[in-house]
């Protein structure tokens, strides 16, 4: 028989949002540290599949963490966003930071750590069973009683699964290379660009081809792939492979030469269910952004308002978690995602070129007019935008 141990709080997840989580409870009282475990399958470093972008808005929450951004990564100081011909830049310093997901998941596991959390890593779940007074988790090694469970273990949630959670799942889907480069020869690392490339939406795709410069054990590689958001399911299916193959094609690369990794992505639903009793959803588990596909800065934005729950709840002795999706729809990062989900759906639903072209042309100027009147919906401080071409 498996032990069986007793615990408060029970994070299923290791990744930015289950670590954020710990660490945003132990903010609210170092105490908290003795009265959380973490599990996870996967053990740290883990290949994660992600372009890698850590936006202004997750660096925000790292701050009010107290914690400075250290793994290693590029600065991006210039995003272009491009359709067709058409070219216009978005400049700051940085606009976001490109990390591999290994390294930073890897460096938050080891904050929580040190603060005396327990992360048990390479330890699956295999049942969970809802009681009326805990919730009932099996792994590998040990049965659980949690007083409250965060189901912050990515898009294809083992938790939501096993639960049976209710309500449709919108998925996205990625598809992604690594192309070694000369980092001298490329202006995206001499000058830090990142590029989204929406010209494929004239083809029927629901997103953009992306070009991240980033650094694989010191070493500089391009991420390049292509997101298709599904947010107007109704549509056909985009050719992703066909999508990417040509846009390498486009930039001297074959596709064929480089290992080819996808994988979908659950994304946000405003009329989603985020909470059952003693069960939270954060990160990826909850939903992340169907118009760009951010999802790091959202999953650390998750764990300050689980914590927040978390914590309110053991004070009332209250675990209904009736008000979490409120909390959710309330946080100043996490709103952003009903409206860029509204964004997503307007976007993405034109399907002839000039139709897109005049959404794309008016699109300068919506950046200008957020940064302007509601800076907390665009995740740059200080944005320049200017044409390129």
């Amino acid at each position: 028989m498996a032990a069986v141990k007793q615990v408060d709080v029970l994070i299923v997840g290791s990744g930015p949002a289950g670590a954020s989580t710990a660490l945003h409870l132990l903010k609210i009282d170092p105490a908290w540290a003795g009265r959380i475990t973490v599990v996870d399958k996967a053990v740290h470093p883990r290949e994660k599949l992600c372009g890698g972008g850590v936006t202004q808005l997750g660096e925000r929450v790292l701050t009010s963490l107290g914690l400075t951004f250290e793994p290693p990564h590029l600065p991006v100081r210039e995003v272009w966003l491009r359709f067709g011909r058409a070219t216009f830049a978005v400049r700051d310093d940085p606009v976001f930071r490109v990390v591999r997901r290994e390294k930073f998941d890897q460096w938050l596991v080891q904050q929580a750590e040190r603060r005396g959390v327990e992360v048990r890593q390479g330890e699956a779940v295999t049942a969970i069973t809802p009681r009326p007074d805990f919730v009932e988790l099996v792994t590998e090694r040990a049965t659980f009683q949690a007083q409250t469970l965060v189901a912050a273990d990515g898009s294809r949630s083992f938790v939501r699964r096993k639960l049976d959670w209710s309500g449709q799942t919108h998925m996205a889907r990625l598809l992604e290379v690594l192309t070694p480069e000369q980092a001298e020869q490329r202006f995206e690392f001499r000058e830090g660009v990142a590029i989204f490339d929406f010209s494929p939406m004239a083809a029927g795709l629901q997103g953009y081809y992306w070009d991240f410069p980033s650094l694989v054990e010191g070493r500089p590689f391009m991420n390049r792939g292509v997101f298709d958001s599904r947010a107007r399911p109704e549509r056909p299916r985009a050719l992703l492979k066909e999508t990417l193959q040509a846009a390498l094609a486009e930039r001297q690369r074959r596709l064929e030469d480089y290992p080819l990794k996808g994988h979908p992505i659950h994304w946000f639903d405003p009329q989603g269910e985020f909470a059952r009793p003693r069960v939270l959803l954060a990160g990826d588990a909850a939903g992340v952004d169907p118009l760009l596909g951010e999802g790091i800065s959202f999953a650390l934005a998750y764990g300050e308002v689980a914590a927040a729950a978390i914590a309110a709840a053991f004070a009332r002795r209250d675990f209904s978690f009736a008000g979490y999706r409120d909390q959710v729809l309330a946080h100043p990062i996490l709103a952003q995602l009903r409206m860029r989900t509204r964004l997503a759906r307007l976007a993405y639903r034109f399907q002839t070129p000039w139709l897109i072209k005049g959404m794309w042309r008016a699109t300068p100027w919506i950046i200008r007019g957020l940064a302007r009147y509601n800076p907390d919906y665009v995740p740059v401080r200080h944005p320049q935008v200017v044409r390129v071409s």
